[in-house]
């Protein structure tokens, strides 16, 4: 007959045995949590989880983001994504889900309680289907990327800018008046370009310096973006020459209102510091598509209609060939 006190002494080192392994595998998987949110740390990624038939998301670590900035559903993340980059998001993580593309992944904004943007990476892999292929459960990584995306702005400002005026500068101008020329030829709406040279800083240079002639250029710039457009792009193409790319509304016209706006305020005396300054300026037109078929053509003929302005007097307008009349 079999001892039961034996039977139960067996119970209990089992249990004991079982209790001492689980309390040895909950220690192993502290040190190994430990261990990868160490390692997460120096990558500032935040694993989250995906559960579709509920909705559901859990993040795993916060990797510096508060709780309150986590979404506990699909509906409020999808709330939180930036209206401008919602649906391309949306689509890239149901092509995935739908099993048309291996992961999902995007770079997207999103808005916080005060409308405050932060910028995510955003990865993530379907781990689980059901029998129809239906994705069930989802995992994947975010990681803040707002700074690494200030940092490409602002060396793009930086490529796009004269470094003296804050501008425009001439590659960006080009660009910008390609893509303009393009548009005129699907809308039919003609554009101008305005060359500005100014009349006399090479004597103000000449005289009182070059550090004095870049404050000049300076309040130059300031001047003509205070009178033209802001629609119009006003650039610096270098030394003493400014350009300005005009859209809409009927040119002649236009040229003649922005271009009179212009003189009026480089005609005017400049105070820098103690000294007092004229400048004056003189502008030429063309227009596209009647003085030129490339941007280089249209900026050429606006500079020899300024050099036309200048042999005539100076401080005044002229526009390539007289095609129109102002």
């Amino acid at each position: 007959m079999a001892d039961p006190s034996r039977d139960d002494h067996a119970t209990q080192a089992e249990l004991a045995r079982l209790r001492a392994e689980l309390d040895e595998a909950r220690q192993i998987i502290a040190q190994q949590r430990e261990q990868l949110n160490a390692a997460l740390d120096g990558t500032g990624l935040c694993i989250w989880q995906g559960l579709l038939q509920t909705g559901e998301l859990q993040v795993f670590n916060l990797q510096g983001f508060r709780r309150e900035d986590m979404a506990s559903h699909y509906d409020v993340w999808y709330a939180k994504v930036h209206p401008d980059d919602r649906d391309e998001v949306v689509a890239r993580y149901q092509a995935h889900l739908a099993g048309e593309v291996d992961s999902y992944e995007a770079e997207y904004r999103t808005l916080g309680p005060d409308q405050q943007i932060t910028w995510l990476w955003d990865r993530g892999r379907v781990v689980e289907r059901d029998a129809e292929g239906r994705a069930l459960r989802i995992m994947g990584a975010h990681a803040d990327i707002t700074e690494r995306k200030l940092a490409e702005a602002e060396l793009l400002r930086l490529a796009h800018s004269d470094a003296l005026t804050g501008l425009p500068n001439r590659k960006y101008f080009f660009d910008q008046l390609q893509a303009a020329m393009h548009e005129s030829d699907l809308s039919g709406r003609p554009l101008a370009v305005m060359f500005i040279d100014l009349d006399n800083f090479k004597q103000v240079n000449d005289r009182f310096g070059h550090v004095f002639g870049d404050q000049v250029l300076s309040a130059v710039a300031r001047q003509l973006q205070a009178v033209v457009r802001g629609r119009d792009l006003l650039a610096r193409l270098g030394g003493d020459e400014f350009i300005l790319l005009l859209q809409g509304g009927e040119l002649a016209a236009l040229a003649s209102d922005v271009g009179s706006r212009i003189l009026s305020v480089l005609n005017k005396s400049f105070h820098i510091g103690k000294e007092t300054v004229d400048i004056g300026a003189s502008i030429g037109v063309s227009c596209y598509p009647l003085n030129g078929t490339t941007c280089e053509e249209l900026v050429r003929h606006a500079d020899s209609a300024m050099y036309r302005a200048k042999a005539e007097g100076r401080s005044s307008l002229q526009l390539f060939q007289n095609e129109l009349s102002l």
